[in-house]
């Protein structure tokens, strides 16, 4: 990035990137170089903007929240976390700008409902290795069942561990539920969470 002048960084990650050390990570890697710089957004879900802005003291000025549609002339650069699907609108928009953007790769895990047609990678559902073993109706409500699945998961109780799910990372999970809560959300949640390393 150009130090010459003072730049308007824009930062853009989805609501279900949950992985703080990541983010602080790849942000402080690319704005090294710059000796202060004004720091925007779109949302802070995860309040991760409003956590990092609070420990770098070059940021100047309070931030900026702005609107995708209406991006602000002022903008200089761009970092956006990509899901793949949420941004790809304002990637496109960022390179139609000529605003210098850096993309990183956020290999998040999703779940989908089958019945609908929705491409998935991995069947989570009953029946499956990665399934609730608490049924709706009989074992009650759609948030009981889903509560005891997490309870038993964070414990280690299920037949597989949160090690076995790592290879869940990454991949669309296939269920009946959604948009309805599933017990999948839980397994997306804790993979989402997780740093990768990359």
């Amino acid at each position: 990035m150009n130090t010459q002048e003072i730049s308007t960084i824009l930062i853009a990650y989805p609501r279900d990137f949950a992985c703080y050390g990541k983010f602080e990570r790849k942000v402080s890697s690319i704005l090294s170089n710059l000796a202060s710089y004004h720091l925007a957004f779109l949302s802070d879900d995860n309040e991760f903007v409003l956590r990092y802005s609070s420990s770098d003291s070059r940021i100047l000025d309070s931030l900026l929240q702005v609107d995708e549609r209406q991006i602000e002339e002022g903008i200089t650069h761009a970092i956006i976390f990509d899901d793949g699907n949420t941004y790809r609108n304002l990637i496109g928009d960022m390179k139609r700008r000529g605003i210098q953007s850096r993309i990183i790769n956020t290999g998040l895990t999703k779940v989908v409902n089958r019945d609908r047609g929705e491409k998935y990678d991995i069947y989570i559902g009953r029946g499956s290795k990665w399934g609730n073993p608490y049924a709706i109706g009989f074992d009650g409500d759609r948030d009981e069942v889903i509560h005891k699945f997490k309870y038993d998961f964070e414990r280690g109780f299920l037949k597989f561990s949160k090690e076995d799910a790592l290879e869940l990372k990454g991949r669309t999970l296939g269920c009946y539920c959604k948009p309805a809560a599933c017990h999948g959300d839980v397994l997306a949640k804790y993979l989402n969470s997780l740093d990768d390393g990359a």
